[in-house]
């Protein structure tokens, strides 16, 4: 690998990105330095803008979609930033290049009824259901993100809020509503006697091996991954024939459209952890126009008027 690409993963993992998205960029970059080898025997270093806009060709060509495209040149350009700050290179050839206009897809949320029937799968009183239908719940309430429900701390825990982790170890705080308060004590207490007595500070623990200890991650022992939390909303939803292709995400919008429903966009937009507004406005496109006129329609200010003076 590239030694200006190792600097900047080395960059990246101390700026604490998560390993998910290390792992993403690492392969968008090596993607690129290989291709680059394999059609010019170039470096990443040598790179021109005119090679960039051959690598655009080329994943196009390859039925590559643009939101996609874009995705990887976003990547590429942050490579060539920390490349330009470390004084290796002097110019980004990215700098004349706008991204590709992308399609707008309408992305269609989990309704009400999917949501019950999702979380009312895991309806068993044994360990694996009461932990599967909590971190169903938890999603759903919080729109939490699925690395950070898998990075809860028990300590984390409040009474009537969640202390959340999320990018760039941004901490914020999502309320606990009386359902989820409900459905979180008795998951501790379901957790407590399969631990039996073993430790673990994360809030969900996975499952245990054949040989009866508990699964450890690298780091800590008995913390579920981000697989395993995307397994338990696929598992529920193919039983239940709802469509999870866009999984943790979908409930992220969800809990958007849902929300809306009762306070503003940048109360969403906090709760969420998203740095701008425009972020969570993309979360809210798919809202379907009679859900939109049925809101219009209670927010009429000359109706609020006549209700509160009858």
């Amino acid at each position: 690998m590239n030694l200006s690409l190792e600097d900047y993963i080395t960059e990246i993992e101390i700026q604490n990105y998560s390993k998910y998205t290390v792992k993403n960029k690492k392969a968008i970059l090596l993607q690129f330095e290989r291709w680059l080898w394999e059609s010019f025997q170039m470096e990443l270093e040598d790179a021109t803008t005119r090679h960039i806009k051959r690598w655009i060709k080329y994943l196009l060509d390859k039925g590559i979609k643009a939101n996609t495209t874009n995705t990887k040149l976003k990547t590429l350009n942050n490579f060539y930033k920390f490349c330009i700050k470390e004084k290796i290179l002097k110019d980004n050839p990215l700098d004349d290049i706008e991204l590709l206009k992308e399609e707008k897809v309408m992305i269609k949320p989990f309704s009400i009824e999917d949501i019950q029937k999702m979380i009312d799968f895991y309806c068993g009183s044994n360990f694996m259901d009461v932990r599967n239908r909590t971190i169903l719940t938890c999603l759903f309430e919080t729109g939490v993100r699925s690395a950070e429900l898998s990075g809860l701390l028990l300590t984390d825990v409040f009474d009537d809020a969640l202390l959340i982790r999320g990018k760039g170890n941004k901490q914020r705080l999502v309320p606990v509503s009386l359902h989820l308060k409900r459905q979180l004590t008795k998951y501790r207490r379901a957790r407590e006697k399969y631990l039996k007595g073993e430790e673990c500070p994360f809030l969900f623990v996975c499952t245990r091996t054949k040989g009866g200890g508990l699964k450890k991650d690298v780091s800590s022992i008995g913390r579920m991954g981000h697989d395993a939390v995307l397994n338990v909303v696929k598992r529920s939803g193919k039983a239940c024939g709802v469509d999870v292709k866009l999984l943790v995400h979908s409930c992220r919008r969800s809990y958007a459209q849902i929300s809306l429903g009762h306070t503003d966009l940048y109360t969403v937009s906090r709760l969420l952890g998203h740095n701008q507004l425009a972020t969570t406005e993309r979360y809210i496109q798919s809202m379907e126009d009679k859900t939109v006129l049925e809101r219009g329609r209670n927010a009429s200010p000359l109706t609020t008027l006549r209700k509160r003076y009858s």
